[in-house]
């Protein structure tokens, strides 16, 4: 029995079988081209629809605002949603506003949602004057509401503009008619509290973005995420929390990277300038209206306890002790306060208190300011609303106490070299710092700051004046309307 060899593939043979591998490599090369430009081009259709809509959802939310205004005349555009439209959600969700002072809280503002859902899953929702795009458990905000909070006029606005009409809005033509609108006047003005707004929203995280920004970070006190909700607070915090937080700001904090500030230390508020106290307290002391004694010494044990006045600059090089192991002490200094040297409130174990009242700025620079056998609660420093305060290569052991209620914006800060800070508050250069603040603005301009909150202030009823003195209420205004809009397809 014989065996027939195979013979080897010719040339000819061999150029074949290659050609025919090239040809299906090409071929394999062209398809997954083809996928990949097919779902690149995908990827930009969808994109540029959720542009268009996004476009549209503003357009939406101007021309409510302005239907929300006009009872009289009906509005209306051409609504670019894509081929599956758009869906109105009535109360979806609800804001209240609630105060201490108001005898009953404002608790039916409801909130109608024009919603869009793209194949991706992503969606593009007008809610109360927001829009919002939501992808997953992100949102942002892609063009915020009219609700603002001026700390200049102490007024809240708050109109939340609801949808309600058609529950499907096809592509093309849609109008807007006035339903109704609903003041609350007899709310019209809180005093001397704060104001919270709750809002409950599928969106609520997209209005906890919205209101980061707007300020600054922490007017947001609570996130419930299992119930969709977040509460707010605007307005004057009480003045038995003035010291609740370690770096409280009604402006800005801008905080070096690498800094040691805890981020939970930081947070946003505003409370009530003490300016009127501070020159009646300078007012009582040229009229001899109060009781009270010039400062002995700027180097040197202060021993006795009382009031004492400094007409002009205190500029402690040296080293300065207040005895406040007998009972509390009150600086006051109608002018600037430099400290290079030690000023020591010196307790003794005791819980009584040195305050300091000046109506200028305070330059701590290479100096100390501490508190001997006691807490940063015992020695407390309140300014004007004015105040510059500058802590360079020193240690403060106490509290600062200046806020402002317009905004420090571009002024200058006047004991700091403007080219590295121009906050109300700045920190730089081996900082240590123990105690709190509460300020307009403050910025941690160095690594080598070590900002601590003193836990000896959490739930500490300091005073921040004297009973014989008192402040004009702290009101806030509230603006808030409900108005309800009528979409509809034509």
């Amino acid at each position: 029995m014989g065996f027939r060899t195979r013979e080897a593939p010719t040339r000819g043979q061999s150029a074949i079988v290659g050609l025919v591998l090239l040809i299906g490599m090409v071929s394999l090369l062209s398809v997954g081209i083809f996928l990949v430009a097919d779902e690149t081009a995908t990827s930009i259709q969808q994109d540029a629809e959720q542009e268009r809509v996004e476009g549209a959802f503003v357009e939406l939310g101007q021309q409510m605002q302005t239907a929300s205004s006009t009872s009289d005349v009906a509005g209306g555009l051409d609504l670019e949603v894509g081929q599956d439209g758009a869906v109105v959600r009535e109360k979806s969700g609800v804001i209240s506003v609630s105060s201490d002072d108001l005898e009953e809280d404002i608790d039916d503002l409801t909130i109608g949602t024009v919603e869009y859902e793209s194949k991706d899953g992503t969606k593009i929702a007008y809610e109360a004057g927001a829009v919002f795009r939501e992808t997953g458990n992100e949102t942002q905000v892609v063009s915020a509401p009219q609700i603002h909070y001026d700390a200049a006029t102490d007024t809240l606005t708050l109109p939340v503009v609801t949808a309600t009409g058609d529950e499907q809005l096809d592509p093309g033509g849609v109008r807007f008619s006035h339903a109704d609108t609903k003041t609350f006047q007899e709310a019209a003005v809180v005093e001397n509290e704060s104001v919270t707004i709750t809002i409950e929203s599928d969106y609520y995280r997209g209005w906890e973005r919205f209101f980061e920004d707007q300020t600054g970070g922490s007017s947001v006190r609570t996130v419930d995420h299992a119930n969709q909700t977040i509460d707010v607070s605007v307005g004057y915090i009480e003045a038995d929390e003035a010291f609740e937080d370690g770096i409280l700001v009604s402006e800005t904090y801008d905080g070096f990277t690498n800094a040691d500030v805890d981020d939970d230390d930081v947070e946003s508020g505003l409370a009530p300038e003490l300016d009127p106290v501070i020159e009646e307290m300078i007012e009582r002391l040229e009229d001899d209206e109060k009781e009270h004694d010039t400062l002995p010494t700027t180097d040197g044990t202060v021993s006795s306890n009382g009031t004492y006045w400094k007409q002009d600059e205190l500029h402690v090089d040296g080293g300065l002790t207040f005895d406040i192991s007998d009972g509390n002490s009150t600086l006051i200094v109608d002018d600037e306060i430099t400290v290079d040297g030690t000023l020591v409130a010196d307790a003794d174990g005791t819980d009584h208190e040195l305050k300091i009242y000046t109506t200028g700025n305070f330059d701590l620079h290479s100096g100390t300011v501490a508190v001997s056998g006691g807490t940063a609660s015992q020695l407390q420093l309140y300014g004007t609303s004015d105040m510059s305060v500058g802590i360079q290569a020193s240690s403060y052991e106490g509290t600062i106490y200046a806020p402002r209620d317009e905004g420090w914006g571009s002024i200058e800060n006047e004991v700091f070299d403007p080219a590295h800070c121009r906050e109300q508050v700045c920190m730089q250069a081996n900082v240590e710092f123990t105690g709190a603040i509460m300020a307009s603005s403050v910025n941690v301009h160095s690594a080598s700051v070590n900002f601590e909150y003193d836990p000896s202030l959490e739930d500490n009823d300091i005073q921040l004046y004297p009973d014989t003195y008192t402040l004009p209420p702290q009101l806030t205004y509230l603006n808030v309307a409900h108005h309800e809009i009528e979409v509809e397809n034509n």
